[in-house]
């Protein structure tokens, strides 16, 4: 068994938010929706209080989600105490390509924030909400995908 691990930053998680909540907002306005709605769709860091349980709860499910690829004795997931940083630590099969775990650190990342955005629109514009989950299917669809790969045999003949 190998072990891989890496550490999810939650400022990094705020800035994706942040960024892709504001790009998406300027996008809607530049089609027509009313100030007041493109407003409420920006998420700034006057909103972490609020989002900060949307987090906690896609990291929890990311954690799920690995968890069912892997023991769960063999997957270890820690909060540092004041909830800034997220570490996974995971026992991978000997055969496990030690380059995904890059890869997966981004997918995790990015999923978690989709996570956070697809519920937030789902209150106020629940049509954004629809397409923001669509994004967050395909983090997770990528984390099965780097989830299940295996490193071929090599043959010592």
């Amino acid at each position: 068994m190998k072990n891989i691990k890496f550490v999810i930053k939650k400022e990094n998680v705020y800035k994706h938010i942040f960024t892709a909540s504001a790009y998406t907002a300027r996008a809607r306005e530049a089609m027509g929706i009313p100030r007041g709605m493109v407003e409420r769709m920006v998420i700034t860091a006057d909103d972490k209080e609020a989002i900060n349980p949307l987090i906690d709860n896609a990291i929890n499910e990311a954690y799920g989600y690995i968890a069912r690829y892997f023991a769960n004795s063999n997957v270890n997931f820690t909060q540092d105490n004041d909830g800034g940083y997220y570490t996974f630590d995971i026992g991978t099969p000997n055969n496990y390509p030690g380059g995904n775990s890059e890869k997966l650190a981004q997918c995790v990342e990015s999923y978690i924030a989709n996570s956070v955005l697809q519920n937030w629109y789902a209150s106020i514009k629940p049509d954004e909400g629809s397409l923001i989950a669509v994004q967050a299917q395909n983090n997770a669809a990528t984390m099965q995908l780097l989830l299940t790969q295996r490193e071929k045999p090599t043959s010592t003949t």
